[in-house]
C-alpha cells in the first residue's frame, strides 16, 4: 500500500470539504427521527472515541485469529492460492463457515467465492503504518461521523467473528477497514467524499478502492442497514469488551 500523504484538506475543492450528515452521531444532537428510547450511548460518544473503539476491536480480532491459529483450520484441496499482486497466499489463513442448508456442493462453491473475495484485501507485505495512525490519517483528510465508525465495526465483526469468512491479520486489516468505512459512509450518510480523494488518502488506486468496496459488500452479503438501536448495542458491547480486556 502506498501511504503518501493525500494533501492538505484545505487545498481540496469546497464540495469535498463538506462534513457528512451526523444526525445519529452528534454528541449534542437531539432525538433523531425514528430514534428508540434508551439509545443515549450513541449520543454520548465522540468521533474520536468511536475511532479508538474501531482500532481496539480490530486489534482484538487480530489477537483472536492468532490465538485460534493453534487449531486446525478448514482447507480447500489446494494448499496454496494466488494472493493480491500475484503473491502466493496460504488458504489456511481463512476460515469459512459450513453451508447453512447442508448442500455440500453449494457450500463449497460459496466458500471458494468467499476465499477469492477475501484474498483481495491482502497487501503484498505488511503496511509500515500502524492501524491507529492510518485511521487518524483518514479522519484528518476525510472526517467521518461516529455512526460510520460504529457501523464499520458492526460489518467487520459480523464478517470475521459471526460468519467467520476470513481472519484479520496485519496484511489485510488496513484494506478491510478502508473498504468498510467507504461502504458505511455510503450506506449511512447523505454525502460522501469523491472516490478519487478517498482512494488517495487511503493509499490505494481508484480502481483498487472500487474492487475492495464491491468485495466488502459481497462479504457482508449486502446487509448494511443499521439503526439507532443497533448502534447503541454496538457501543455498549465495545465498552464492555474494552473494560474486560486485561
Amino acid at each position: 500500500m502506498d501511504h503518501r500523504p493525500g494533501g492538505d484538506g484545505g487545498n481540496a475543492e469546497k464540495g469535498e470539504e463538506r462534513q457528512v450528515s451526523q444526525c445519529l452521531t452528534c454528541k449534542d444532537a437531539g432525538q433523531a427521527p425514528g430514534m428508540v428510547n434508551g439509545a443515549s450511548e450513541v449520543f454520548e460518544l465522540t468521533t474520536a472515541e468511536a475511532l479508538d473503539m474501531l482500532c481496539e476491536n480490530i486489534d482484538r480480532l487480530v489477537r483472536s485469529a492468532c490465538d485460534s491459529a493453534v487449531t486446525t483450520p478448514q482447507r480447500r484441496k489446494s494448499s496454496e492460492s494466488i494472493g493480491e499482486g500475484g503473491e502466493r497466499a496460504n488458504v489456511s489463513e481463512f476460515h469459512f463457515a459450513h453451508s447453512v442448508h447442508g448442500d455440500e456442493h453449494c457450500g463449497g462453491r460459496d466458500r471458494a467465492q468467499q476465499g477469492i473475495l477475501a484474498r483481495r484485501f491482502l497487501s503484498k507485505r505488511e503496511p509500515p503504518i500502524p492501524l491507529k495512525e492510518y485511521l487518524q490519517r483518514l479522519h484528518r483528510y476525510c472526517p467521518m461521523s461516529t455512526a460510520v465508525y460504529l457501523a464499520t465495526n458492526i460489518y467487520i465483526t459480523r464478517i470475521v467473528a459471526v460468519e467467520r469468512i476470513l481472519q484479520v491479520n496485519a496484511r489485510n486489516m488496513h484494506r478491510l477497514v478502508l473498504a468498510g468505512l467507504r461502504v458505511a459512509m455510503k450506506a449511512l450518510e447523505d454525502l460522501s467524499y469523491p472516490h478519487s480523494r478517498f482512494a488517495k488518502v487511503g493509499g490505494v488506486s481508484e480502481r483498487e478502492l472500487s474492487r475492495l468496496e464491491i468485495s466488502f459488500c459481497f462479504l457482508a452479503d449486502f446487509e448494511l442497514r443499521v439503526d439507532a438501536r443497533t448502534l447503541d448495542t454496538e457501543v455498549r458491547s465495545l465498552r464492555a469488551d474494552i473494560s474486560n480486556t486485561p
